[in-house]
């Protein structure tokens, strides 16, 4: 039998891009003491509503998955059991795909050896009507159902795999499919920069810094893959990047562990390095606020100011339609008028049917400092009761998690802390965590991740355990 670790896998996958991909089930085969096992085999809970299609063709509910786990509570063992293998499926590039996808969201690093059993079928059992499972298995006698269980297509994958081992003699043709690509491009390496700086750069999220003769950080960037990153640069051709690269001398990095700190890490390392080459990260940024004015009145009024970021402490906006939005929710919230808010545009008295919330100090109906009053609480409320949330991220080794902490709305800061250690509430997180200012970056990176992961804010509770 081949002294190669292999894994076959087998998936119920739905989604497609943009948007990232969800499982909803996942069997894995090894070869273990002479014989193939199961070793894992689990429904997976995507954490939404399952699309109709795949109700039907799976007999899968939305039910039934309700109490299996989500997939960032199988991700570790998920690795555990692909260790050290080669992974093997039926089209498995799609499979793997789907794999690197949901691991990306949850912070990991997936990349593995694969062989897929439609290729090596090609390769040892060529000119065949069809290359897919259902016929394969009839023609080799393989017990296989159409309407077969996950667990018996990973069983007949297994089947057709170990007989496609047996036509490779010496597995000539699996270790010829193994071998990488070439590859394409030419790097143009510095002459300043040694083979050794080059081989100590890891394969993994982080930050790195480019240096000139005196050790000034000149730039710094962020990557998924700080190895592969970093090459991309001496292969560009533009001005920026020849310059960039001939005034390179020395390289640093830190690894950060997942794609969220590192962009969190860059942007505070530009905004207190003010690296020569960022050029982006330095310009004036416009961000809108919602701030008060008091009229000859003395009413205060509420409205969207467009100004150049400050780093203050309160909910910025990156988007004018987004500060807009939230004004029209304070307005509704405290019974505030929506002329004085700016909601209703035309300057004349609020109609009580088409704005009920107003209590008439538009129409002199309302004592002015009951209606200031619920301005302040307006106010305050912006400033201090929005959204309190904590993202656990991956850290840089298997034993610690990233930790990223916002209050109020504010960017806090980032940390990693041992995975076993137990966190509850505000204070905890806050010893853990390395403060950081937050500012237009920050703010745009992070809500950038709560539109793409939403279920990785975990809302934050002083009371009860956050992890």
């Amino acid at each position: 039998m081949s002294n190669k670790n292999y894994a076959v896998i087998s998936m119920i996958n739905y989604g497609r891009k943009p948007i990232y991909f969800r499982s909803v089930g996942i069997v894995i085969h090894k070869f273990i003491d002479g014989d193939w096992r199961c070793v894992l085999s689990t429904s997976i809970n995507p954490e939404e509503r399952i699309p109709l299609y795949l109700q039907e063709a799976t007999g899968l509910t939305d039910v039934a998955l309700l109490n299996a786990p989500s997939f960032s509570e199988v991700a570790d063992t998920i690795l555990g059991a692909l260790q050290g293998c080669i992974l093997v499926g039926h089209n498995i590039s799609f499979l793997q795909y789907h794999l690197k996808t949901q691991f990306r969201h949850i912070g990991y690093a997936f990349e593995m050896p694969q062989i897929c059993t439609v290729r090596l079928s090609k390769k040892l059992i060529p000119n065949m009507t069809s290359y897919e499972l259902p016929y394969l298995s009839g023609v080799l006698g393989i017990p296989y159902d159409a309407a077969a269980s996950l667990e018996e297509s990973n069983e007949a994958t297994s089947a057709l795999f170990q007989r496609l081992l047996a036509l490779d003699e010496n597995e000539e043709i699996i270790t010829a499919l193994l071998q990488p690509n070439k590859p394409k491009l030419k790097y143009r390496i510095p002459k300043h920069i040694t083979e050794v700086q080059l081989d100590r750069l890891p394969k993994t999220p982080g930050i790195y810094k480019f240096q000139n003769e005196d050790k000034e950080v000149i730039y710094v960037g962020k990557a998924k893959d700080i190895r592969k990153r970093v090459l991309s640069h001496f292969t560009a051709t533009t001005e920026k990047e020849l310059l960039l690269c001939t005034a390179t001398y020395f390289i640093d990095f830190e690894p950060m562990g997942s794609e969220l700190l590192a962009l969190l890490r860059e942007a505070d390392l530009i905004a207190k390095l003010d690296p020569y080459y960022n050029y982006i990260q330095k310009k004036k940024h416009i961000t809108y606020l919602i701030v008060p004015i008091r009229n000859k009145k003395g009413i205060l009024q509420l409205k969207v100011e467009r100004r150049p970021f400050q780093h203050t402490p309160t909910e910025i906006f990156l988007k004018r339609s987004l500060a807009i939005e939230r004004l029209s929710q304070l307005t509704e919230k405290f019974e505030l008028c929506p002329s004085y808010t700016g909601v209703h545009s035309v300057k004349a008295k609020c109609s009580t049917v088409s704005f009920s919330t107003c209590k008439g100090i538009c129409r002199e109906e309302e004592a002015l400092e009951a209606y200031n009053d619920r301005v302040a609480q307006a106010l305050d409320h912006l400033n201090n009761e929005n959204e309190n949330f904590v993202v656990f991220e991956k850290g840089r080794n298997s034993q610690e998690q990233g930790v990223v902490l916002v209050l109020h709305g504010v960017y806090q800061g980032f940390g990693f802390v041992d995975k076993n250690e137990l966190i509850q509430g505000t204070s905890d997180l806050l010893h853990v965590i390395d403060a950081k200012e937050h500012s237009y970056h920050s703010a745009k990176i992070i809500s950038a991740y709560r539109k793409r992961n939403p279920y990785k804010i975990k809302p934050l509770d002083s009371e009860k355990q956050t992890n």
